[in-house]
């Protein structure tokens, strides 16, 4: 299987808590749905930046999460 071309440009993290994989483009953090198989949904990636519904966003795990594509 060919690797897809976001995961070729940037390093990703999937995470479970939120059912989406994270990345950092130019420093933003961007994030796509995760699929139950663990594929990731490309094409409704967006800027976490953008969102506008933060209602029971657990701001703590969303937080370790960038931290995580900080250090990688």
């Amino acid at each position: 299987m060919t690797p897809n071309l976001y995961q070729q440009m940037f390093e990703t993290i999937q995470s479970d808590d939120f059912g989406r994989t994270f990345w950092l483009d130019n420093g933003e953090l961007c994030s796509a749905p995760t699929h139950t198989d663990g594929t990731t949904d490309w094409d409704s990636s967006d800027y976490v930046s953008e969102w506008s519904d933060l209602e029971g966003l657990n701001l703590d795990k969303l937080l370790t999460v960038h931290k995580q594509l900080l250090t990688q």
